[in-house]
This record gives C-alpha cells, structure tokens and sequence, in this order.
C-alpha cells in the first residue's frame, strides 16, 4: 500500500505550497525564511515539506496551522472538517468556501460590499452556467490550437490566422457576457 504523505503530490505538501504561495487570509505570499522563523525551525526544513520529502511532528504542524490561521485537518487533508460536507456536495476548493464565508460575514456585519447578492445572481443564472461551459470548451480548444505547428495550423484554413481568430473569438465571449450582466445591473456602457 503507497503511503498517503509521502511525495511531492501528498496533500500536505500540496497545501504548504498553496498556502506559502497565498496566506488563506491576506493573498500575500509567505517565505520559507519567515515560516521558518515564526515556527522555529529551518528554511530548508519547510522546503522539504513542501516537496513532501518529510513530515512535520504533531507540534510543527500545530505551529504551522497557527501561523496560517487555518486547522490542522486542513493542512493534511487541504479541506478543513468544517468544510468537508460543503465540499462533498458541491465540490468546492476551501478557499472558494472561505471567500464565500468571508463575503457573507462581511455583508452580515454592515459592508457595503453586494458580492453576496451578485454570487447568489450568478449562481443562480442559467446563462452564467451556459457562459462557464462555452468559456471551457474554447479554452480547450485554443490549448489543442497552441499545441500545433505553424504549418499545421495554415493547412487548416489557409490564409487565416486560426489562432488568432479563436483568441479573438475567446475574448469577445468574455466581453460580451460581462457587458450583459454589467446591463443587469443597470450599468450601461458605450461600444466605443
């Protein structure tokens, strides 16, 4: 039976990576040489635990899930208990799930911020699910464009820059989808 914490690809070492990259509560990105000093231990020793060549002991981990704000549960599984459910049934990432708590929260306490109410819109859009799908399928389209050859790309369609034209294509979609729900909102903006 392999090991579940051993490599680069355990999920320990894949939320260390996360987490050193974007602090779950200020975006900010966190140095091996700060982590290190803040927990009392090494640089090198937080390097090797994001490539998931070691494991941190029990009082590391706790240190670490200090530091970060965030549970031990999550540091190991990369989806805190608390959140577990919400992600068996909607397949959400914990951040995705503590950004959408952090904006209901903020709009429960008296903020300014609609980003509730416009996520709820969203959400609730059959247009937004249609316009996600679309937006799927032309970016994997365009990735199976970037992969050919110049010359395979002309034998296509001569004389038409077809990668271009989906780019083109791509952003286009993008603008318009958003100019309809800027429309929704009341906001009108010119074509110019």
């Amino acid at each position: 039976m392999e090991k579940l914490f051993n490599g680069y690809e355990n999920p320990l070492a894949q939320t260390m990576r996360l987490i050193m990259d974007e602090h779950p509560h200020t975006g900010e990105k966190t140095t091996q040489k700060a982590l290190s000093k803040a927990i009392g231990i090494r640089p090198q020793t937080i390097s090797l635990y994001m490539d998931g060549k070691t494991q941190p002991t029990a009082e590391n981990l706790f240190r670490i899930a200090e530091y970060f704000d965030v549970s031990t549960d999550y540091l190991l599984t990369g989806v805190s208990s608390e959140n577990k459910e919400l992600h068996k049934q909607l397949g959400l990432s914990e951040g995705a799930v503590n950004l959408i708590k952090r904006a209901h929260k903020d709009d429960q306490v008296g903020s300014a911020s609609p980003v509730i109410p416009m996520l709820d819109e969203l959400l609730s859009s059959v247009d937004f699910f249609q316009f996600l799908e679309d937006l799927s399928l032309k970016i994997e389209q365009l990735k199976k464009l970037a992969q050919l050859s110049p010359d395979e790309l002309e034998k296509m369609m001569p004389g038409l820059n077809v990668k271009g034209y989906w780019e083109w294509d791509l952003n286009n979609y993008v603008q318009e989808f958003i100019k309809k729900e800027l429309e929704k909102q009341g906001l009108h903006l010119s074509d110019k």
